[in-house]
């Protein structure tokens, strides 16, 4: 099985897909959806699924250009954060990793309060994963690959977008200067 949400490539938030490999049988947890092969209750939201395909067309167009620009944006991040912060670590591969995805940890340093300066500031971080937000403990996956829980309490986690930009970059780099 695949699911996928919308959000994560511009297509409306809310909508989403699911692939079912054939042979996947799927058990309905309300009743009613003959209109859905008796596997999901409701109306299909024909207008954001419409948006969806046409944000995958969208997508697979520009992923090259896409991929480029992102890993251009975070290996520049890395390079800066690197050279500013030597005492930081960056978490997980430098190679395997999703074009856009920095994830790093500053010693001595609380995340969620590095996180309310920098959104006085016009930015938008995280100290972990979008589905522990608003959990105030380390990072699960950052303790699970061997970081020390007094270095994952200072982690910060930026992804770039189709829409930032190098300026917001450097930006960012710079008030992570004047905040650490």
């Amino acid at each position: 099985m695949l699911s996928l949400s919308g959000h994560k490539l511009y297509a409306p938030k809310g909508v989403g897909a699911l692939y079912v490999r054939e042979g996947i049988d799927l058990y309905k947890f309300l009743d009613g959806g003959h209109q859905e092969k008796d596997k999901r209750a409701g109306t299909e939201n024909v207008a954001e699924i419409v948006a969806l395909g046409k944000a995958c067309q969208l997508a697979e167009k520009n992923m090259g250009e896409y991929i480029y620009k992102l890993k251009e944006m975070r290996d520049f991040f890395f390079e800066q954060v690197k050279n500013k912060f030597p005492q930081c670590q960056i978490n997980g591969s430098l190679e395997q990793r999703l074009p856009g995805n920095c994830n790093v940890c500053f010693p001595n340093t609380d995340s969620g309060e590095l996180l309310l300066k920098l959104d006085a500031e016009g930015i938008c971080a995280s100290g972990g994963s979008a589905c522990s937000s608003g959990n105030a403990n380390p990072s699960h996956v950052l303790t699970a690959i061997g970081v020390p829980q007094e270095l994952a309490q200072g982690a910060l986690r930026i992804t770039f977008g189709d829409f930032n930009t190098m300026k917001e970059v450097e930006y960012l780099i710079e008030k992570l200067e004047n905040i650490l």
